[in-house]
């Protein structure tokens, strides 16, 4: 399961670096994307990395983190299934719509520190 954590931590790290250099276009594509998929078939993709991120903790330094990690992405497809179809547009209005260009950025500098952080712990 290694080869999901190098997958992960690489998209991690583009997206990072695409989201603090090309902040507009970013959020355009991002935008594009969300705005296009259904929300039950949205929800999948957490909920897949989630249980994906369980079982590849085995092969980590720090496997109890990689779990709580995975089992959050597993609540938050959950929730995103179950929710009602209103609150996820709100919710994604939110996201996509009033966030600012520095928080867009913030979550690029995050991004690229937890990929960086995921390579790191690959045993």
């Amino acid at each position: 399961m290694r080869w999901f954590l190098y997958a992960i931590s690489l998209f991690y790290i583009a997206f990072g670096c695409c989201s603090i250099f090309y902040t507009n276009e970013t959020k355009n594509i991002v935008k594009s994307i969300f705005s296009n998929i259904d929300q039950k078939i949205l929800s999948v993709l957490p909920f897949i990395f989630g249980i994906l991120f369980v079982f590849s903790a085995s092969t980590t330094r720090i496997p109890w983190l990689f779990r709580l990690i995975g089992l959050m992405a597993v609540i938050e497809g959950m929730v995103f299934f179950f929710i009602s179809k209103d609150m996820y547009d709100k919710f994604m209005d939110w996201y996509l719509s009033s966030l600012s260009d520095q928080t867009y950025r913030l979550s690029g500098i995050l991004g690229l520190i937890f990929g960086a952080a995921i390579l790191s712990w690959i045993l």
